[in-house]
């Protein structure tokens, strides 16, 4: 056994053990990885018929999304076994377990006479989309994404052919890799054609019993427990583990032989999925620029002789590259055309509509940035967010302070924004009406005050309980800007923290300041920025 097998195996062996089996036995259904990563991103125009890289680049999305609708019903699979999702892995690491395997370069300079294969050691040899490891049996699964929609008859067959040639292939190879861990391995494959149904195919597909259809999605279950009913003994315990470990290290480790078993944790697949959306990784170019990034300062490339071809990438009219100082400051790669708009905008009043999520507050910070690298330092910034009631506690503070350490962080060594918080009493329920009243007129004398005392460009200002304090309606107007984050929240407080108060419940300086600065927009030249969910508000 070459060194690279018995390293992927032990890396297999580790997998297992941690996130497999629960004793010596495997708990359940076990999806490696726990939720599919998105590979394929960049969102296409739909109205439009897509020619060149931006069609292959939606076959690419097909095909991926087929995946997932695979993925999703091999979830509800309920016996012993093992999934695993796209298998993918290196000409090196393949050679471990077939070192005299058959040539798989494409364009091979040598024809098409049988002879070892001569690839790189890191290109990558090949891929399954889905291996099933059962207590009797392996499952090899290729799931092909083909639509046959808008096509001839001719077409349709054309494509149907080529499909099922190459998914052959591709299986082939793995399941080759399986029998040279164990020859007596009852090995299964299928190729599934999710997009195509039964009755667009002509019946000579039909007698394949490798190939499934649009309507074997809902009988998938049963498929796998029928591959363990028809293999007539379960797999030693030591012949069942020791594929589980070769292909299980397999998926684990990557291109340079190096491996991470965290990746098949549910909390490494989120925060991968949350690092890509607030990095707005969102298009293939972006998510490139950034492997380069890492590979230079890596010094991964070094020595590698550079191409003068520029990568060409599919036209995505929805997504645009991100201004620099969004990706200075924010590292955020792209902007959608809408968040760039809103960015650009030179209006005086905006209101910004949107989902939880959908890019809201990076914008408002980008153009916060912006202003302070462009404006004067005397004109001032006002920034208003809520904090506490319905929101968790450790998350709101931990929102502040990030705001807080990005904006002292614009210009070095510059101290450019003070936090002031507006908090007061309210957990007496004995409190007459004019003892809470006390409480918060205090309250909004104090931040008055705050606000007068302070000469900072930017005032982060947060928002603990009901802005319900009087005779401060005016106090925006001292501000050339003014940004109110999650606006819906705000108004929400009195509600939230007041109950049925009547007393309290017209009562809202933050309302109250910015219906000052319209009905004064005449003299005042204050501008200010709204952004609103209504989806959360109560």
């Amino acid at each position: 056994m070459s060194g690279l097998r018995k390293r992927i195996t032990k890396v297999g062996r580790q997998v297992l053990d941690n996130y497999c089996q629960k004793g010596d036995e495997i708990r359940g259904r076990i999806m490696i990885p726990p939720i599919p990563d998105s590979k394929f991103i960049d969102k296409l125009p739909e109205d439009v018929e897509l020619e060149g890289q931006n069609a292959a680049e939606r076959e690419l999305q097909e095909g991926y999304e087929a995946e997932v609708k695979v993925f999703r019903c091999f979830e509800e699979v309920k016996s012993n076994v093992i999934v695993i999702h796209q298998l993918d892995y290196t000409h090196e690491q393949y050679a471990a377990f077939l070192p005299d395997h058959q040539c798989n370069v494409k364009m091979c300079k040598r024809g098409l006479d049988t002879h070892d294969c001569h690839q790189p050691k890191k290109n990558v040899e090949g891929e399954t989309d889905f291996v099933v490891i059962g207590m009797s049996f392996v499952a090899v699964f290729e799931v092909k994404g083909l639509s046959l929609q808008s096509c001839t008859e001719d077409e349709g067959e054309l494509k149907i052919k080529g499909c099922v040639e190459d998914a052959s292939r591709q299986r082939k190879r793995m399941v080759d890799l399986i029998r040279s861990v164990d020859s007596s391995l009852r090995v299964y494959e299928f190729t599934l054609l999710s997009n195509v149904s039964r009755e667009e195919v002509d019946e000579k597909y039909l007698s394949d019993e490798t190939l499934l259809f649009s309507e074997d999605l809902d009988h998938l279950v049963h498929i796998i427990d029928s591959c363990e009913v028809f293999s007539s003994n379960a797999l030693k315990p030591g012949i069942r583990k020791n594929i589980a470990w070769c292909l299980l290290g397999l998926w684990c480790i990557d291109q340079d032989n190096k491996w991470d078993i965290t990746t098949c944790s549910l909390p490494k697949c989120i925060m991968d999925i949350d690092s890509k959306l607030r990095r707005a990784l969102v298009t293939r170019k972006s998510v490139d620029e950034v492997a380069a990034e890492v590979n230079r300062s890596s010094g991964k490339n070094k020595g590698r002789k550079k191409t003068s071809s520029i990568k060409e990438y599919p036209k995505n009219p929805e997504m645009v590259d991100a201004p620099s100082l969004f990706q200075n400051y924010l590292n955020v790669k792209c902007l959608t055309k809408n968040q760039l708009d809103i960015f650009e905008s030179e209006a005086r009043f905006l209101r910004v509509d949107g989902l939880a999520g959908s890019g809201k507050t990076i914008v408002m910070l980008g153009k916060i940035i912006h202003l302070v690298l462009t404006t004067s330092p005397e004109k001032r910034i006002l920034l208003i967010i809520p904090h506490g009631a319905r929101y968790e506690e450790y998350s709101s503070s931990l929102m502040a302070e990030c705001h807080l350490n990005l904006l002292n962080n614009i210009i070095e060594d510059v101290t450019l924004c003070e936090k002031i918080k507006y908090d007061y009493e309210d957990d007496n329920d004995n409190d007459t009406d004019d003892e809470l009243n006390d409480k918060i007129e205090e309250a909004g004398r104090l931040m008055l005050q705050q606000l007068s005392d302070s000469s900072s460009k930017i005032i982060l200002l947060v928002i603990r309980r009901a802005p319900a304090a009087v005779s401060m309606k005016s106090f925006m107007t001292n501000f050339d800007y003014v940004f109110v984050d999650d606006f819906q929240s705000l108004l929400d407080f009195q509600q939230i923290t007041l109950g049925t108060n009547r007393k309290f419940a017209d009562k809202n300086f933050i309302f109250e300041g910015i219906l000052t600065i319209v009905q004064e927009s005449k003299t005042s030249k204050t501008s200010v920025w709204i952004l609103n969910d209504d989806a959360q508000s109560v």
